[in-house]
């Protein structure tokens, strides 16, 4: 592994790199160059040790070359290639049927993806092509990603203004306001977009019931219910999807980041059969070069049955998380206001933006890795890898007492 140093690396490489990019992340003060990465760590190329809590939103859901991935993802590569978009073979036969075997109700046919901005462009396609309908519903302070469909439902701001004029029809809902959703949706609606918890904003559930709410609320316009789970899924919530959270059963879930474990890209829409009534007409009408290799199908089969076989151990995971950082609060109340938990992600509420990021800062001088909110500086969120172990909660907590103490 390369031992260059930032300075180097900058000095060779920077000037390919997009340079606004890589000097906001300098402005920062979390430039890195990656070194090697195991479970729950990582090192930068000098040597530094880091406990990942950001794990890419998810993406490293089960830590760094979790073993038993990277023993699939070896015997894959010397076995199998990339396969065709237009071929099928055991291993993407293996993978949607364990994927039909573990969603929720009716959901059991799987329209493959390569990335999860992707797979929810590929969702509301279905939903307006299946409905004959065009009015798609979001939730305030949104992320679903950054292409076209998804840019059309990112929260109002810098991430999405320089693009404007956006994908058209598409309407914001107040966050857990079934009063709000009651009052748009309508016989024009294609389809609900929504996470279970917001993720990327504040890390807010909505009320009790609010799902329930709007499962009924589809039903009665016929509009289709879109669950976001790059994020929410894969235990994060403490299930293997997050409308489980809710028990509430979508018409399509739409997996990304965690869905092979940080080894391979894939993604999917997870759907009920009658959402794809409509490709009879012409069944190519979506087609993804790089969606679903052999090799990422056999590495994302391990990834679900690794899942789920840790999700009897999240919750105790989690308690004891929350319990730390609770404590933390009273101690430090006048700079932390609010520890958020649903699951395994945190939220931590801080007085304003500049202690917000002073705080990610102080963790990451320390050798923990955290990440503020691209909506609110104010808001620093944790996902712990659910491979965590008790060692290294308690430096989790050590290590945020410290930067609390310092802020």
């Amino acid at each position: 592994m390369s031992a260059i140093s930032r300075e180097d690396f900058l000095e060779r490489y920077g000037r390919y790199f997009n340079p606004q990019r890589v000097q906001g992340i300098q402005d920062l003060g979390f430039f890195v160059v990656e070194g090697p990465a195991e479970g729950p760590w990582f090192h930068d190329s000098e040597g530094k040790r880091y406990l990942d809590l950001w794990c890419m939103g998810g993406l490293y859901n089960l830590g760094h070359r979790h073993p038993v991935l990277m023993d699939v993802a070896r015997k894959a590569f010397e076995e199998e290639d990339f396969g065709s978009l237009f071929f099928f073979s055991e291993a993407k036969g293996k993978l949607a049927e364990k994927l039909s075997a573990c969603s929720p109700g009716r959901i059991e046919t799987t329209l493959p993806t390569v990335t999860g901005a992707e797979a929810i462009d590929q969702a509301i396609k279905c939903a307006r092509g299946t409905t004959g309908r065009s009015e798609i519903l979001y939730v305030d302070h949104s992320y679903h990603g950054c292409t076209g469909f998804a840019l059309s439902m990112m929260a109002r701001g810098s991430m999405r203004d320089f693009a404007e004029p956006l994908v058209p029809d598409f309407t914001e809902i107040r966050h857990g306001d079934s009063d709000d959703l009651a009052a748009k949706i309508s016989e024009r609606t294609a389809a609900l977009v929504l996470e279970a918890v917001r993720t990327d904003c504040d890390g807010r559930r909505p009320p009790d019931g609010y799902l329930a709410d709007a499962r009924r609320l589809c039903d009665a316009t016929g509009a289709k219910l879109i669950s976001d789970e790059v994020v929410c899924g894969l235990g994060r919530l403490g299930h293997l999807w997050g409308c489980q959270y809710w028990d509430v059963e979508p018409d399509m879930l739409v997996l990304g980041k965690g869905f092979s474990g940080g080894l391979y890209p894939m993604s999917a829409v997870v759907t009920r059969s009658e959402c794809l009534d409509f490709m009879g007409e012409s069944p190519f009408r979506t087609i993804s070069s790089f969606a679903w290799s052999n090799i990422g199908a056999r590495i994302s089969h391990a990834t679900l049955e690794e899942t789920e076989r840790l999700l009897p151990d999240l919750e105790p995971l989690g308690d004891r998380i929350e319990a730390g950082l609770l404590t933390l609060k009273e101690r430090h109340s006048r700079v932390l206001r609010d520890v958020r938990r649903t699951g395994l992600l945190f939220a931590l509420d801080f007085a304003d933006d500049i202690t917000g990021m002073g705080f990610m800062a102080q963790m990451f001088l320390r050798g923990v890795l955290a990440v503020a909110s691209s909506q609110r500086q104010d808001i620093v969120k944790l996902y712990p890898p659910l491979v965590l172990e008790a060692e290294q909660v308690d430096f989790l907590l050590e290590t945020a007492e410290g930067a609390l103490g310092a802020l």
